[in-house]
């Protein structure tokens, strides 16, 4: 009897199933060429996590990737010093796959101590040759550069420290994330020494500028706590303008920057900002022009009149489908539901406190899915009741603490046309009961319930659901 063949959807489900046990899936490498070409891009997806000393074989795999002028770079960085692992250098290898166009996730520490790590358990005699420095600083890079030049959609993070030796390598970044310490910081009113640290820092923003620069089709860039040089960073994005379609920034001081250099961007889709200040409101006139159509934007925990939120989503948000803002007034709201005349999706975060006369506001807003989270209830609940538009068919409620009174009122008053419900809230039987009345109001309209389970629901709850059913 012939024993029926695994469809393909079967085999990539028992693979993805198996991604973190990489002993299994060096097996499945051995089954037939199909499971081995499906099987190659999990095992190298993130080939250094969870080093353990029998896998710094990955080393060695990097070794037979090289490239002709890479094995003269480490031949002669290794001068007479030999790798005793046969490895035959005087020849370049043609591995059967490219193993590092499936890395996803980019670190350079962790990649240095890896490399680092197999030289000490392979190489002892090389190490008592060379000194760790000098495999820190001119052969662990060849490894990098090897890694750079191939064509990889990183998902991670690339260390600012380690800008200065790419600048010239790293050509082929779907995906360019930067996170610059607390510290990194430069201003012109600081009296204290700092003149070396600022010409090491304009250097490795320059470099960065470079980076952005020579990337074939960059579609995603994030920097996070640059305070310096952003013009010149603005500048260098409109270089990928034909490819770029996510920006975000994190802790980013905007001042006396130009966001002129937006405009550039046309093929834009989404834009955060997060925990920024510095923008004006006449830095904001020069989005009247953009070139770019918006599908979504994000704000959250900026310092900055609120009124230069406002300005951009009247000049942004012909095109948005999803917005998330914090802590609106009634202009951001009315400049919403006049602008934002396609969106899908609004996110709206509140702390502490909001004037309710800004929720009286919510009525007219026009979007189909509407999240709200909220720290402090008070009687927030009794104006939003009475604030839905009918329009609105999905809503998400996020917040501390609400009793079941309050959401009961709430459930009781509005309007019965929700398809889906989010709820961050533990549901217990009495707050399943005024759900499930809900629904038997609304005639069943509600189609999706999510609803937050710190334990497996017992025989009445589950009782009581099934009977709604």
């Amino acid at each position: 009897m012939t024993l029926p063949y695994l469809t393909v959807d079967c085999i990539y489900s028992i693979l993805q199933r198996l991604q973190n046990d990489r002993s299994t899936l060096f097996k499945c490498l051995l089954v037939n060429r199909f499971w081995c070409r499906s099987t190659i891009p999990l095992l190298y997806a993130n080939p250094f996590e969870n080093m353990i000393e029998k896998n710094y074989s990955i080393t060695l795999t990097l070794f037979f990737c090289f490239n002709k002028a890479e094995i003269l770079q480490l031949k002669k960085q290794l001068g007479l010093s030999q790798i005793n692992n046969n490895i035959n250098f005087d020849k370049e290898h043609n591995p059967l796959f490219e193993y590092l166009k499936y890395l996803e996730n980019y670190n350079s520490k962790l990649i240095n101590s890896v490399i680092y790590g197999w030289f000490a358990k392979y190489c002892s005699d090389l190490l008592s040759s060379l000194s760790s420095q000098k495999i820190y600083n001119n052969i662990i890079p060849i490894f990098h550069q090897l890694i750079l030049r191939q064509r990889f959609n990183s998902k991670g993070e690339i260390e600012q420290e380690f800008l200065k030796n790419i600048a010239n390598i790293c050509t082929n970044c779907r995906k360019f994330i930067i996170n610059f310490p607390q510290t990194f910081k430069s201003s012109p009113f600081q009296h204290h020494d700092t003149s070396n640290n600022l010409i090491d820092n304009t250097a490795i923003v320059e470099k960065l500028c470079t980076i952005i620069q020579v990337q074939n089709k960059l579609k995603m860039f994030k920097i996070g706590n640059c305070h310096f040089l952003l013009n010149n960073i603005l500048l260098s994005l409109g270089f990928q303008k034909h490819s770029l379609v996510h920006v975000e920034f994190i802790g980013i001081d905007f001042s006396n920057v130009s966001l002129k250099r937006f405009n550039d961007l046309y093929n834009l889709e989404y834009l955060k900002f997060e925990y920024c200040k510095g923008i004006l409101l006449n830095q904001c006139e020069s989005l009247n022009f953009s070139s770019f159509k918006l599908k979504e934007l994000s704000f959250k925990s900026n310092c900055w009149n609120i009124g230069v939120t406002s300005l951009m989503n009247k000049y942004l948000g012909a095109s948005l489908k999803r917005l998330s803002i914090v802590s609106p007034n009634i202009s951001l709201i009315e400049n919403i539901s006049m602008y934002c005349l396609n969106l899908i999706f609004l996110k709206i975060r509140i702390f502490l406190h909001i004037d309710l006369s800004v929720v009286e506001c919510f009525k007219n807003l026009r979007t189909r899915a509407l999240s709200i989270s909220i720290l402090y209830d008070n009687i927030f609940f009794e104006y939003l009741v009475n604030n839905i538009s009918i329009g609105i068919s999905e809503i998400s409620i996020y917040i501390d603490s609400c009793d079941n009174v309050k959401f009961k009122k709430f459930l009781d008053n509005c309007h019965g046309s929700f398809e889906v419900i989010n709820l961050n809230q533990i549901i217990g039987l009495e707050l399943l009961k005024i759900v499930l009345n809900y629904i038997e109001r609304s005639n069943n309209y509600l189609k999706v319930l999510s609803m937050k389970l710190d334990k497996e629901l017992n025989d009445k709850e589950l009782k009581l659901l099934n009977q709604r059913n």
